[in-house]
C-alpha cells in the first residue's frame, strides 16, 4: 500500500565504504610512499575478460529509430552482464583493477612463489566464467561472447596526478601479455601468456600450444589424485590477505537464510557449493573502520562530480543517466626504446596538462589506460553537473591545445592522436554490489575509439561535434571515409585544424527571415521602442542605440527581422550583421564587416573590389590615404609616403577617422540603422569604435544581447552611454503562443491537452512552441480533420475526436481566409504526451539548466519530474531516501527563490482542510499513522519564511521534461510505481463531498476479477549501499472493498430524516434542501457550504495517477483510474477532459471487432467496469449532443448491467407491464446478502444513472414514441431507486 509504513530499509553505506566500492583493493590496502608519480612493482596473475559482440550491438542500436530506448535496453543488457561477471572475479578473491568499455581486468596479488597455486586458481575461475557466461543470447539476435586472457609475473603500478585528482595504471611486459592474449583468443576461449605457462602447474591442464604466437589455449583442467581443488581453493585463500572469509559469511554448507536485503551468488569450487551473501561482504575494503585519511586519499582517485553526489548522500540509483556528451579520446603512443620511469614521467606530464585544460571547458580526464606501446586519456564533456551550452567548441579547442602540446614538449612521443565524438550516451554504475565503476556507454564511446586508428596523428571528430561546435568552417578539414570495425555507417569525419583567420570578412545576413504569412506577435512594446529611438535619431539629428535583451528563443532574431522589414520600407538604409562566438576573438571584426556591407564590396568578386573601393572612396578620403584599407579590405593599393611614416596607433586613429567622415555623409542623403544579432560577441575594440560613433554621428543601433553573457568593459561602457536603451524581450502570451501554434500546425484550433502540453513547455518562448510543433509533426503522432465538412452525426465512438473539438471553446481565431480549408487537429489514441521525449535541442537546453543546480538541488528536480509538472511535498519526500522535511524545505526554498520551482495559487488562502486526505477511506493504516502523527507534530515549525502551501509547480520550461529523461528506464518504472502506490489512497472525493469513489462503490464492484489483498510495499530491494534497486514482484493493486467507507454517524442521522418523506417531483427535492441548509448550523450540522476540493483532487491525485499506471504499464490499474478521472470531470461539468480520459481508456481496450463473438479486449477488465465505460461514453456524447450514439451506448451499459432496455414499441409495453408489478413481486425477495450488498449498490447506481440518462435523451423529442421510451425509462429508475438504502437515495436525488 502506497503509505503504509515502510520495511526497515537497509541505511547508505557509509562514504568510505561507496568510495571503497568504486576503486580496487590495491588503491584501498595501498600505502602512500611519495610524490606522484609513485611506482611500485609486485607479483601477481591478470585475468583479462573482453566482451565481443558489444560494438556490434551498439552498432545496431545507433540505426535505430527509437535511440533513447536501445541506449536503455544496451546499458540495462551491459550492466547486469557484467555484474556476473564481476561477482564471479570476486568470489575467487580476484581484485578488478577497473571497467574500461567492453573490457575487465583483475588481478590478483602474491608472492612469487604463490604463482602457480593462484594460476590454478585463476583459471579454474576463467573456466567456470565461459561456462557459465560465455554466450549472452540478446533479443536483438547479436550474441555476446566472452575472450579470456590470463598473466602472470611482474606488474608495476603507477600512480599519476596531484593532490586534487589522482589516477591508477598498471604497467608492465606482463600486462601487455595479457591483453595480446585477450586478442588471440577466439570467442569463448582462454589464452594464457607463454610467461604463465611457464609459471603455472603444466600438468593440470589441458592446452593447444599456439607456438607462432608463443601462447597457451587452454582447454580444460585435469582433476586427478590426489590433487583435492577443495582443499587448493582453501589454500589460496591463505594467500589472499583481504578475502572475506570471517564471522560465516563464507557459507560452507549453507549455515543461515540471510535477511531480506541480501542476494545469495553461489559458486562451485570442487564438490562444494559455496555461498555468498552479497550485501557487500564479498570485500573487506567495505568494512574497514572509519578513516578520515584513507578518505582523503581515496577521493583523488573519484571524479569531482561523483564526489558531489555520493557527498550529497545519493542513492547509487539515483546517480545513473541517459544524457548527451561530448568525449575526447587523446592516445600517445611512445617509442618503444623509452625507459619506465621515464615513460611514467611523461604520463604524469601529460596527464596534469590535459586535466588543466579540460577542466577549464567544462569537462573532466575520466580515466587512463595503458596499450602496449603507449596511453590514452579519455576526457568527457557534460557529465552531470558539468554540462555546457557550447561544450563542442570547448572539446575541439581543449583537444587542439592538448595536441600540440603533447607534440612540443613530450619527449619520446611517436604519435599523438585526438578523435572527438559527441552523442547520447549512458553515465552511470556498472558492475556488482561490491565492486562497481562510474562510466559512459554508447556507439559514441566505441566511434571514438575506432577513429583515433582509422585517422591517427590527427585532431578528428564526427559531424555532430563539427555541426555543434558552430565553428567557422574554415577551422576544418573534411577527411576521407574509412571502414571501421563493427561500425555500418559511421558518418563524415572532419579534422580540426585550429583557429585559423579566414581571408574574408563576414557576410550580411540575419539569423531569421520574416514571415511574410503571419505578423510579429506580442512585441508592440519592443516595437514602440525602436520607432522612439528613430523619431529622436531624425528629430534631435543624434545618435540612438536600442539593445534588445533576452534569452535564448525568445524571438530576438525574428525582432530584428521585423525591423528590418519596417526600415527598409521607411526608405532606410540597413546594414545587418550576425555574430558568432568564434568572432569575439578577432580585433575589430564587427566594423570590418559592416563597412565592408556598407561599400558593398562584400558581395562583389574580388578582382573588382579594389575598383570599387576606390570609387566608394573617391570625394571623401584622400588618395594617399587609400592603403590604410590594405589589411582590413583585402586589397593593394600602393603604399604612399604618407603613410609609411605613420606607426600603427597613429593608422587605427586615420581609419577611424575616415569611418567617421564617410558615414557622416551618408546620414545626410540616407538616414542608416546598423542591425546586430548576438552582439555579445563583438570585440572590445568594435564597441569602443561604436560608442565613439554614436556620439558624433546621427545613426541608429538595433543590437540584440543574451542576458547570460559576461560583456566587457567596452560594452559595459556602451550600455551606460545616455543614447543607449537596454528593452527586456517579454514572453509571449499563452493566447499568442497558442495561436503560434496553430499557425505552425496549419490548423485554426488545437485539443485541449496539446495546449496543456506546449504551454508548460513553452513557457511563452516561440522558439520551444516552434520546435515542439514541428518535432509532433515528424512524429507522426496527430490527426488532422476538415473543419468545413458538412456536420454529420456520428455512429461511432472513434469518430468523435473532431466532433468533440467543435464542442470546445475554440480561443485562438482562424488565420485564414474563407476559400481556405481549416483544418483542426487531434492527439492519436495510443499516444500519451506526457512521455512524448523533447527534441535534442530542446532537451540539451535543460539538460543545461539543470546541470547549473547543486546535486541537492538536481536531486530533488529529477524526484519532482517524476511525480509531474505539480506535486505535493509528502510525496516528493517520499521519493527522497534519507531527507528530512527541514532539509526538503530548504532546498525547496532555494529552488523557489531562483523560480525554478513556485507555490501553486500563491496568493490564495489555503483550505481550513487538507487537499490530499482520504477522509472517507478508512483502513488499518490511516488509523494508525492518525495515532501517531497525534503524538508528533506533523508541520515542523522551521525557521523557514515558506508560505503556507503544500503543492508546488515547475516555473522553468523544458526542466521537468528533460530531468524525467535522464533516468534509466529501471529506476523510471520503480519511482513511477512508488508515486502510484502513494496516491492510491488518495484517490477519492474531498471531505467535503463525503468521500467514496467518483463512479459510486466503484472499488467493490470490480473484488470478483481483481485481487482484494493489501500489500504495503510492492516491491523488495537489494542492499546496493541505497535503498532503491527494486525487483519489481507485485503488481500496483486496485484499491479493495476492505477499504471500508465510515460514513460519520451524524452525516447518516441527518441524511435519513432528509430522506424520510418521499419527494414526487424535482421541485419539491430541491425546495427542501434549500429548507435544510437554511436550518443547518453551519458548525454543527453535516450539511454545510464547504468549498468543494475534487477539481484539485483530480489534478493532482487521479490525472497523475493514470499517467504513473501507464508509464509502468500496468493498464489495468491505468484503466479503473481513467474511469474515475472521467467520472470526475463529469462531476466538474468539464466534458471535454471527461472525452479525453474515456479516450485513452478505450485505445487501451484496442480496437473493437465487427463481429461481437470476436471481442478481446487487450486489458482484462470485469463486466462492470465495460458498462461503466459505456455509460460514461454515453453521457459525455449526450453533452456533444451526439444523441443517437448516447442511445446506443446507454443501452449497450444497461444490458451489460443485466437490466435490458426495448427497442421497439411493443417491448416498451412488455416492459412496462412488468415494472408496474415490480413493487409487488420485490417484497417477496429476500435480502441481499450482505457481503454481496455494496456490490449491488454499485450495479443498481450504474443502471440508475444509464435509465436517468435514457429518460433525458428520449424526452428530447416531441413524437409519442419517443414519450413512450421516456416513460419507461423513468418508471424503470424509480424501481431502481427503490432497491438503494436511504443514503444511496440521497445521492442519487
Amino acid at each position: 500500500m502506497a503509505t503504509a509504513k515502510r520495511l526497515a530499509a537497509p541505511p547508505l553505506w557509509p562514504v568510505e565504504a561507496r568510495l571503497a566500492a568504486l576503486l580496487p583493493d590495491l588503491l584501498v590496502f595501498r600505502k602512500p610512499r611519495g610524490s606522484e608519480p609513485e611506482l611500485a612493482t609486485a607479483q601477481g596473475v591478470l585475468l583479462g575478460v573482453h566482451v565481443t559482440g558489444f560494438t556490434a550491438l551498439m552498432d545496431r542500436f545507433s540505426l535505430s529509430c527509437k535511440l533513447e530506448h536501445d541506449m536503455d535496453r544496451l546499458a540495462h543488457i551491459f550492466s547486469y552482464y557484467i555484474s556476473d561477471i564481476v561477482e564471479h572475479v570476486l568470489c575467487f578473491g580476484g581484485d578488478i583493477l577497473n571497467i574500461t568499455g567492453n573490457v575487465l581486468l583483475a588481478l590478483w596479488t602474491v608472492e612469487q612463489n604463490q604463482l602457480s597455486d593462484i594460476i590454478t586458481l585463476v583459471a579454474k575461475c576463467s573456466l567456470e566464467i565461459q561456462e557459465k557466461f560465455g554466450i549472452y543470447h540478446t533479443r536483438e539476435g547479436q550474441d555476446l561472447q566472452l575472450k579470456i586472457g590470463l598473466s602472470a609475473g611482474r606488474i608495476s603500478q603507477v600512480i599519476v596526478g596531484d593532490e586534487q585528482r589522482q589516477y591508477l595504471l598498471v604497467i608492465g611486459r606482463d600486462v601487455d601479455d595479457v591483453q595480446l592474449a585477450q586478442r588471440l583468443a577466439q570467442a569463448n576461449e582462454i589464452v594464457l601468456s607463454w610467461n604463465c605457462w611457464k609459471l603455472c602447474e603444466q600438468y593440470m591442464f589441458e592446452v593447444e600450444i599456439m607456438r607462432e604466437d608463443e601462447a597457451v589455449k587452454l582447454r580444460d583442467m585435469r582433476i586427478i589424485d590426489p590433487f583435492d581443488f577443495d582443499e587448493h581453493f582453501y589454500k589460496c585463500l591463505d594467500y589472499l590477505p583481504h578475502y572475506r572469509t570471517s564471522a560465516g559469511k563464507l557459507l560452507c554448507p549453507l549455515l543461515y537464510y540471510p535477511c531480506p536485503f541480501q542476494r545469495l551468488i553461489f559458486c562451485t569450487a570442487g564438490d562444494i557449493l559455496f555461498a555468498f551473501l552479497l550485501s557487500g561482504i564479498l570485500r573487506t575494503a567495505l568494512e574497514l573502520d572509519p578513516d578520515s585519511a584513507l578518505e582523503q586519499t581515496l577521493r583523488k582517485h573519484i571524479m569531482k562530480n561523483l564526489l558531489k553526489k555520493i557527498d550529497e548522500g545519493q542513492p547509487t540509483e539515483y546517480i545513473s543517466e541517459f544524457r548527451t556528451v561530448t568525449m575526447v579520446l587523446v592516445s600517445l603512443e611512445f617509442h618503444k626504446t623509452a625507459w619506465m620511469l621515464h615513460l611514467c614521467h611523461l604520463i604524469q606530464e601529460a596527464a596534469l596538462y590535459i586535466s588543466t585544460v579540460i577542466e577549464k571547458g567544462g569537462g573532466q580526464l575520466s580515466r587512463i589506460f595503458m596499450f602496449e606501446t603507449g596511453c590514452m586519456f579519455l576526457c568527457v564533456f557534460g557529465l552531470p553537473g558539468d554540462k555546457k551550452p557550447d561544450e563542442c567548441a570547448h572539446a575541439l579547442e581543449s583537444s587542439f591545445s592538448i595536441f600540440s602540446f603533447c607534440w612540443e614538449n613530450l619527449a619520446e612521443t611517436k604519435l599523438v592522436s585526438i578523435s572527438i565524438t559527441n552523442g547520447p550516451v549512458f553515465c552511470g554504475m556498472v558492475g556488482a554490489v561490491s565492486r562497481h565503476e562510474y562510466t559512459v556507454i554508447g556507439p559514441k564511446v566505441s566511434l571514438v575509439a575506432r577513429m583515433i586508428t582509422a585517422y591517427p596523428g590527427l585532431v578528428s571528430c564526427d559531424e555532430v561535434t563539427y555541426l555543434r561546435s558552430m565553428l567557422p568552417a574554415y577551422n576544418f578539414k573534411k577527411l576521407p571515409e574509412k571502414m571501421m570495425k563493427n561500425i555500418s555507417n559511421p558518418g563524415k569525419m572532419y579534422e580540426y585544424i585550429g583557429h585559423r583567420r579566414c581571408i574574408m570578412f563576414g557576410r550580411r545576413h540575419l539569423a531569421t527571415e520574416r514571415n511574410k504569412n503571419h505578423s510579429l506577435l506580442d512585441r508592440e512594446k519592443e516595437l514602440e521602442a525602436f520607432q522612439m529611438a528613430q523619431k529622436e535619431c531624425l528629430h534631435q539629428k543624434k545618435g540612438q542605440a536600442v539593445l534588445y535583451e533576452g534569452g535564448k528563443g525568445c524571438g530576438k532574431s525574428q525582432l530584428l527581422a521585423e525591423i528590418n522589414f519596417l526600415a527598409q520600407k521607411e526608405g532606410h538604409r540597413v546594414l545587418p550583421l550576425k555574430l558568432k562566438k568564434a568572432d569575439s576573438k578577432q580585433c575589430f571584426y564587427a566594423i570590418q564587416t559592416l563597412m565592408a556591407i556598407f561599400f558593398e564590396i562584400d558581395t562583389c568578386p574580388a578582382h573588382y573590389r579594389q575598383e570599387h573601393l576606390h570609387k566608394q572612396f573617391s570625394g571623401i578620403v584622400e588618395e594617399p590615404l587609400h592603403c590604410l584599407f590594405n589589411d582590413l579590405f583585402f586589397v593593394k593599393f600602393p603604399l604612399s609616403f604618407k603613410v609609411s611614416r605613420m606607426d600603427d596607433l597613429a593608422r587605427q586613429q586615420k581609419i577611424k577617422a575616415c569611418f567617421f567622415e564617410v558615414l557622416e555623409k551618408a546620414v545626410r542623403e540616407t538616414p542608416l540603422i546598423f542591425l546586430i544579432d548576438e552582439a555579445q560577441y563583438m570585440d572590445a575594440a568594435s564597441w569602443e569604435f561604436l560608442g565613439t560613433l554614436l556620439s558624433s554621428v546621427p545613426i541608429i543601433m538595433v543590437m540584440t544581447l543574451t542576458p547570460t553573457s559576461t560583456l566587457c568593459g567596452q560594452a559595459q561602457h556602451f550600455l551606460q552611454s545616455p543614447p543607449a536603451v537596454l528593452v527586456p524581450i517579454s514572453k509571449l502570451a499563452a493566447t499568442s503562443l497558442l495561436r503560434m501554434a496553430c499557425w505552425e500546425l496549419g490548423v485554426v484550433s488545437i485539443p485541449q491537452e496539446l495546449q496543456i502540453y506546449l504551454l508548460r513547455r513553452c513557457f511563452g518562448n516561440p522558439l520551444y512552441c516552434e520546435v515542439l510543433c514541428q518535432d509532433l509533426l515528424s512524429k507522426n503522432i496527430l490527426c488532422f480533420h476538415d473543419l468545413q465538412k458538412e456536420e454529420v452525426e456520428n455512429s461511432k465512438w472513434e469518430t468523435l475526436s473532431a466532433s468533440a473539438m467543435k464542442s470546445t471553446a475554440c480561443s485562438i481565431s482562424p488565420a485564414s481566409s474563407d476559400d481556405q480549408e481549416l483544418y483542426v487537429c487531434t492527439i492519436k489514441d495510443d499516444v500519451n504526451l506526457d512521455t512524448v521525449l523533447l527534441p535534442l535541442l530542446l532537451k540539451e537546453i535543460a539538460v543545461n539548466q539543470l546541470d547549473q543546480l547543486s546535486p541537492e538541488e538536481q536531486s530533488l528536480v529529477k524526484c519532482a519530474a517524476v511525480i509531474g509538472h505539480s506535486f505535493h511535498i509528502d510525496l516528493l519526500q517520499h521519493l527522497l531516501p534519507g531527507w528530512s522535511k527541514t532539509k526538503l524545505l530548504e532546498v525547496l526554498k532555494d529552488l523557489v527563490d531562483i523560480h525554478v520551482l513556485r507555490w501553486c495559487n500563491k496568493g490564495q488562502e489555503l483550505p481550513a482542510e487538507p487537499i490530499l486526505v482520504p477522509s472517507s477511506v478508512e483502513t488499518e493504516h490511516t488509523k494508525e499513522k492518525t495515532k501517531s502523527e497525534a503524538d508528533s507534530p506533523l508541520r515542523l515549525q522551521e525557521e523557514l519564511s515558506l508560505p503556507q502551501m503544500e503543492v508546488l509547480e515547475f516555473g522553468v520550461p523544458l526542466l521537468r521534461e528533460g530531468a524525467w529523461e535522464l533516468w534509466p528506464k529501471a529506476q523510471q518504472t520503480a519511482l513511477h510505481l512508488e508515486c502510484a502506490c502513494f496516491l492510491r489512497d488518495l484517490a477519492c472525493r474531498c471531505g467535503s463531498c463525503h468521500g467514496g469513489d467518483f463512479v459510486p462503490f466503484h472499488r467493490f464492484a470490480i473484488c470478483s476479477t481483481k485481487s482484494s489483498g493489501r500489500t504495503s510495499r510492492f516491491c523488495s530491494y537489494r542492499d546496493t549501499g541505497s535503498i532503491l534497486t527494486q525487483v519489481i514482484t507485485d503488481r500496483l493493486q486496485l484499491p479493495s472493498p476492505q477499504d471500508t467507507f465510515q460514513f460519520q454517524t451524524e452525516s447518516s442521522r441527518s441524511q435519513e430524516a432528509f430522506t424520510g418523506e418521499y419527494c414526487r417531483t424535482e421541485e419539491e427535492f430541491l425546495d427542501k434542501v434549500n429548507r435544510k441548509l437554511a436550518q443547518t448550523n453551519p458548525k454543527k450540522g453535516m450539511l454545510t457550504t464547504k468549498p468543494c476540493h475534487c477539481r484539485e483532487v483530480l489534478k493532482l491525485v487521479l490525472s497523475p495517477l493514470t499517467q504513473h499506471c501507464l508509464v509502468i504499464g500496468e493498464t489495468t490499474c491505468a484503466f479503473y483510474y481513467l474511469l474515475e478521472s472521467a467520472a470526475a470531470s463529469l462531476d466538474l461539468s468539464d466534458n471535454y477532459m471527461a472525452f479525453f480520459y474515456l479516450r485513452k481508456a478505450s485505445s487501451l481496450l484496442g480496437q473493437p471487432s465487427a463481429f461481437s463473438f470476436f471481442k478481446k479486449h487487450k486489458v482484462k477488465i470485469c463486466q462492470f467496469e465495460e458498462a461503466t465505460f459505456c455509460r460514461l461514453q454515453s453521457e459525455v456524447c449526450f453533452n456533444m449532443g451526439q444523441i443517437t450514439l448516447a442511445k446506443k451506448l446507454a443501452r449497450r451499459a444497461l444490458r451489460l448491467l443485466k437490466r435490458s432496455f426495448p427497442w421497439t414499441w411493443l417491448g416498451v409495453i412488455f416492459q412496462t407491464f412488468l415494472e408496474k408489478c415490480w413493487y409487488s413481486c420485490s417484497l417477496s425477495q429476500p435480502r441481499n446478502n450482505p457481503s454481496e450488498k455494496k456490490k449491488k449498490l454499485a450495479v443498481l447506481q450504474q443502471q440508475v444513472h444509464c435509465l436517468s440518462l435514457l429518460r433525458q435523451l428520449y424526452s428530447l423529442e416531441a413524437t409519442a414514441s419517443s414519450r413512450r421510451f421516456a416513460c419507461l425509462a423513468a418508471l424503470m429508475q424509480k424501481n431502481s431507486v427503490k432497491e438503494l438504502p436511504g443514503e444511496a437515495q440521497l445521492e442519487l436525488r
